[in-house]
């Protein structure tokens, strides 16, 4: 009985600890003679041995601090009441700092809801100081001080929860436009404190070794501590803000911290899409500069042309790091196709031997990696220009069928319809599917022959592969697939091309799972033949295992 007691005990005292709270914070509420308790309920929310008590506590400051924001008693005023009056405003504000600095470190709790209950106040302790300076000036001024180390508590913190991190883009950067601008801008300041975005000579090295030093700003501009943390984090809240001003003559109306009634002669940047868009481009560029993981580095690239380029203020500042991509290899060149291609098709970018790079991306790999399908889809753009050279156009056919071998059932059935198109689009290459071997009669010249294959598949440049003297009897091959459906698809090439272009989009979603179920859900027409005699025993006349078994 003696533990049952205890906890009974502790809840007791807990529940007595909340509600001597609520009596001090309704004492502070009702008169400034009992703001001393302030310190009192602080000493209780920097108690963690009961959560509940401390984060009820917690609460309770942030509803005195709102009170107070609002009375103007946190703003320093220069027709203060005498000397008493100013001491208690410094007081005040000393512990308004330390309550803020508290729930910073709230937000690196390992309870979810208490960094989410943090971040909520913080934001509304944002709102109550920016309404504060309105009162007392026209000029529109966003506490970006403070909403700048919000941001770093959130950004730089290794226990960031999910739900901290998309209650910060969802609640407040997806809804209102003051956020999301001076969120990216404050992205910018962390990410390299002295970084200009549209200087091709700045470096992140660079900022770090200027951040250190002193400066207007030194202390608001850190360098970052954790910095694949902060990558993590940042991205992860950048990729989930969907909302951005889409026209320079949009008109932006909501706001966190709101507008005076009177503006003024100057319109404040914060009115303006353009500069919306210049801090997206900003913050963007920051991050990129970064040393990005690979897991992250993919991700950015997975939605670099729907969500990124778009908006920028200059699409072709990414021009190098999609370049760079580009020339990485494997999965991360397959991921880096879509932006290169936005950039070339929408914003007339010229990238240099891009269809040799193009081609050197097929391998054996290609038809087993996660984003082939997506590979598919933009290679059959690519290639659908009519202006494209025949050589061209035959080393990719040539390619696609000579992997198609050796690449599983899913990856066939995608080869197959990918060269039907590309012969049909472009009948300068018929003459892959017609020659014959042997040798040629006017020339003399050696054909094609079982023997002889003048492409040369480790060549890497289109033009000196040969691809285009060779013969496509890859595609011969497979109609002996050991998969029946490869096979009869095959056969299309034994036929007149007088058949419209396969839709490829049809066949880039294969897998063995797809195959199994296509076939064990078709019902046969007959009942299979079979050879074998149904056993009448368990054992047979003449078994090795019938000569020393006996009934």
């Amino acid at each position: 009985m003696a533990p049952k007691r205890k906890f009974t005990n502790e809840k007791e005292e807990a529940q007595a600890k909340a509600d001597q709270v609520l009596k001090w914070e309704s004492a502070v509420l009702q008169s400034q003679q009992n703001l001393n308790n302030i310190v009192d309920i602080f000493n209780v929310a920097k108690d963690q041995e009961c959560v509940e008590t401390s984060f009820a506590a917690i609460n309770s400051l942030g509803r005195i601090y709102y009170a107070l924001w609002t009375k103007g008693l946190l703003s320093r005023c220069k027709d203060t009441d005498g000397l008493a009056q100013e001491k208690v405003g410094d007081w005040l504000r000393s512990n308004y700092k330390m309550y803020t600095d508290l729930l910073r470190s709230t937000l690196k709790s390992k309870e979810a809801p208490m960094q989410v209950g943090a971040l909520r106040l913080l934001v509304q302790m944002l709102e109550r100081e920016g309404h504060r300076i309105h009162q007392s000036t026209d000029v529109y001024t966003f506490p970006n001080a403070s909403f700048l180390a919000i941001v770093d508590s959130v950004l730089d913190n290794a226990a960031a929860s999910e739900h901290l991190l998309r209650t910060l883009a969802e609640s407040y950067i997806n809804s209102y436009d003051d956020m999301r601008y001076y969120f990216y801008r404050n992205v910018v300041k962390l990410a390299s404190p002295e970084y200009d975005p549209f200087k091709r000579n700045s470096s992140r090295k660079n900022a770090n070794a200027s951040g250190s030093g002193s400066g207007k700003d030194s202390q608001s501009r850190k360098v970052i501590e954790d910095t694949p943390m902060f990558i993590k984090n940042a991205f992860t809240v950048m990729g989930l803000v969907r909302v951005m001003p889409k026209t320079d003559v949009m008109k932006l109306t909501d706001f966190w911290v709101k507008l005076p009634d009177e503006i003024g002669e100057t319109e404040p940047s914060i009115l303006s899409p353009s500069a919306h868009r210049k801090a997206f481009s900003e913050a963007w560029l920051a991050l990129l500069r970064l040393p990005l993981t690979p897991e992250t580095y993919k991700q950015i690239l997975l939605i670099m042309h729907k969500r990124i380029i778009p908006h920028m203020t200059d699409p072709k500042a990414l021009m190098d790091f999609l370049s760079n991509s580009y020339d990485v290899g494997g999965s991360t060149s397959l991921l880096a196709l879509n932006g290169l291609f936005t950039l070339i098709t929408d914003y007339n970018l010229n990238y240099p031997q891009f269809y040799e790079k193009l081609y050197a991306l097929l391998d054996r790999n290609l038809f087993h990696v996660k984003y082939r399908a997506r590979f598919f889809r933009l290679l059959e753009v690519f290639l659908a220009s009519s202006h494209l050279p025949a050589y061209l156009i035959a080393a990719f056919a040539k390619r696609i069928s000579r992997l198609a071998l050796s690449a599983p059932p899913s990856g066939a059935v995608i080869a197959i319809p990918m060269v039907y198109n590309l012969l049909k689009a472009h009948p300068s290459c018929m003459v892959l599917i017609h020659r014959m071997p042997g040798f040629d009669s006017e020339t003399g010249e050696q054909k094609v022959t079982e023997e002889i294959d003048p492409y040369v598949s480790t060549e890497l440049d289109p033009a000196k592969c040969m691809a285009l003297q060779s013969s496509l009897w890859e595609l011969a091959t497979l109609q002996h697939h050991y998969y029946a459906n490869i096979a009869t698809l095959a056969n299309i090439f034994n036929e007149p091309f007088h058949k419209p272009k396969f839709v490829l989009e049809d066949f880039l979603d294969h897998t063995y799972t797809t195959f199994f179920e296509s076939d064990t859900a078709r019902k046969p027409k007959k009942a299979p033949a079979l050879a074998t005699q149904p056993p009448m025993s368990l054992f047979r006349a003449g078994d090795a295992i019938s000569d020393f078994m006996v009934y």
